[in-house]
């Protein structure tokens, strides 16, 4: 397993190297450091999306199991019952704020079709010549359709393991004045195992492979990054979760999450979760690593909150999720194990 997840590494980030800008970051000895930092465009690919992952570190890869999987992993598109949706509005420092919405269908019995839109607003900004006066203002906004599927995989599956795979198509459009364009495609996968003493589940998902948008003369590479991801359930009402994050123009970093749902009533559940992501500790401290939030389920509708601390920026983001998830028929297929 670990090795067939390297030779998809390897191969996914040597078509991200496709038709790249050469130099530092590109294909150097830099890349997957922090000396590429700033090497790669269209950073708002890597906002992460959906409170309930947010909350928990970003250690979701192996946890996603409803239609926010359309951006972590859509492998696990493949474990939606029936029908989800989610819908997610983010506040961030500033005038900037973003939204997302994620729809997922079941279409058969091993397969799941999906489809999701972002929009992230940056604001006002003024408009000034290379002398510095003032023209007006624009508004730079940013753009991105997705089309997935999620697919069980019977002939790896058994009694004791289930394998899902999934893929995402990906057009991005940004407006800065200038405008631009690029198409990304994301692959994942989840191995979810049941023969042990507590369930467990691995993953691997590559993101953002393609060619770059072009706003004047130079192509920027995409913001490619590959997970590795486990999660394990000790008990039913306990998920513990970790990630491996490779970014191309950032160092290697982690992300830890836990989350204990807990039933309130007979139609209402809670839940309390935690995480911890190193990528931002050395630049804006340990405290900006951490991160924390609830989430409600009252039937078919689950209320979710995340909270991440901005450290020396001395602000923090407040995420905020709904999600729809029809449950499943009485086919024995559709249900849970």
């Amino acid at each position: 397993m670990i090795g067939a997840l390297s030779l998809l590494f390897l191969a996914s980030w040597a078509w991200a190297q496709e038709d790249q800008p050469s130099g530092a970051g590109r294909g150097g000895l830099s890349d997957f450091s922090d000396k590429a930092v700033g090497t790669a465009g269209s950073d708002f690919l890597l906002m992460d999306l959906g409170a309930r992952g947010i909350a928990m570190g970003g250690a979701f890869s192996a946890v996603t199991n409803d239609a926010s999987s359309v951006y972590w992993n859509p492998a696990g598109l493949a474990r939606v019952s029936r029908f989800s949706a989610t819908f997610m509005y983010s506040r961030h420092v500033e005038d900037i704020s973003s939204h997302a919405a994620s729809l997922a269908q079941r279409v058969s019995d091993t397969s799941v079709l999906a489809a999701g839109l972002r929009y992230r607003d940056i604001g006002s900004i003024d408009h000034t010549d290379d002398a510095g006066n003032t023209l007006g203002t624009f508004h730079p906004r940013d753009y991105v359709a997705e089309l997935s599927w999620g697919q069980s995989v019977f002939d790896l599956s058994d009694s004791e393991v289930e394998v899902n795979l999934g893929a995402t198509a990906r057009w991005l459009h940004s407006d800065y004045l200038l405008q631009a364009d690029a198409f990304a495609t994301d692959f994942g996968l989840q191995s979810r195992f049941y023969g042990w003493r507590f369930p467990y589940t691995l993953a691997f998902v590559a993101q953002n492979m393609g060619k770059g948008q072009k706003f004047d003369q130079v192509r920027d590479s995409l913001p490619f990054r590959a997970r590795l991801g486990a999660a394990l359930s000790p008990s039913p009402s306990l998920t513990l979760a970790l990630d491996a994050i490779l970014p191309i123009n950032n160092r290697p970093h982690g992300a830890l999450g836990v989350e204990y749902s807990l039933p309130l009533e007979r139609r209402m559940k809670g839940a309390v979760r935690g995480g911890f992501n190193s990528l931002t500790v050395t630049s804006l401290g340990l405290a900006t690593g951490f991160s924390a939030g609830l989430g409600l389920a009252v039937g078919d509708l689950s209320f979710d909150y995340a909270f991440v601390p901005f450290g020396v920026l001395g602000s923090a983001l407040h995420r905020f999720s709904i999600s729809f998830n029809l449950p499943a028929k009485l086919s024995q297929r559709y249900k849970l194990r």
